[in-house]
Formats: structure tokens, sequence, C-alpha cells
């Protein structure tokens, strides 16, 4: 890729924000940019089209050396990205994490057949959560929060106030 003019991290962004706009349009709701310089975590915004216009912010980041325990993806999360992330908010702040393969030649797969991005997200609601004054902060994001076949039903109904973690 001598011609690439992004970094690894900036593709893995990229990456991160194909996935979570897939997602959406797969489900019928809008996918939009946050604010560019991002400074409050928000690089995306969902909107559902129902009678109350349901809408969540996104942190989106993206891992291809995830940490698994058993109980769940294991991540690191900058100060100022965890401190966001907890904070009392009108429109309520999500996290996803892309998960990549280790090779980036098997993140993505474009052929006549099919378009494939390898591995899956998971997603959290850090809502209520007490800031930290640490540098990072590691977050467990339970294996049930995996983006599955439910696509984005669950963030939505985490949006709309009827579940949380």
């Amino acid at each position: 890729m001598d011609e690439a003019i992004l970094t690894d991290n900036d593709r893995k962004a990229e990456l991160s924000f194909a996935y979570i706009a897939a997602l959406a349009a797969h489900a019928g709701y809008t996918c939009q940019r946050g604010p560019q310089p991002d400074v409050a975590s928000v690089d995306a915004t969902i909107r559902s089209g129902d009678a109350s216009c349901t809408q969540f912010d996104v942190q989106l980041k993206a891992t291809s050396a995830p940490s698994r325990g058993t109980d769940g993806l294991r991540f690191r999360l900058s100060r100022k990205n965890y401190n966001d992330l907890v904070a009392d908010r009108t429109t309520p702040l999500l996290l996803i994490v892309l998960e990549l393969p280790a090779a980036d030649a098997d993140w993505l797969e474009c052929t006549v057949e099919h378009l494939t991005m390898r591995r899956c997200g998971w997603w959290a609601s850090l809502s209520g959560r007490a800031p930290t004054d640490g540098e990072t902060t590691t977050i467990v994001i339970p294996e049930a929060q995996r983006i599955g076949a439910s696509g984005m039903a669950p963030l939505m109904a985490v949006a709309r106030g009827e579940t949380h973690e």
C-alpha cells in the first residue's frame, strides 16, 4: 500500500464507521458522522424513523489485537473517552468496538459473490458509571453484547430506555 495516506489506526476508524453505517442501513436507520474535530467522543449518530425519532450517539473504536476473557471482550479506553462515555447526557452515547483479524489482509474481502468484513462488533453503555482519574480504564463488554443477527435492535432499545446492561 505504497500510495495509502491513512495510517492503520485511520483505516480501522474508517472500517468501524463503515461497519456501523452498514448495520444502520440494514435496519432502516440513518447514520451520520459526528462533528469534526471530535471533541465529545461522538463519531456518529444513529436515528430511527419511529414516532419519537429515537437516536443515539456512538463512540467508535476498532482493535486487531482483542483481549478476551471468560466474561467477554476487554477493551482499554483513554480517560477522555471513558469519562465522555459515562457522563450524563440527554442523547445516549454508546461504545462500539469493532474486532478485526490480526492481519490487515483479512479485514475485508470483496468479490462478485460477497462483501465480507471479518469478525464483529461489540457494544456497551457506560452511562451511570463513575468517572476515572486514571490515564486509561479497561472495561469488559459481555459476550451477550456482541453485535450479531439482531443488529441494531439491542442498541436502539437502550436508546429508548427499554433495557440497560
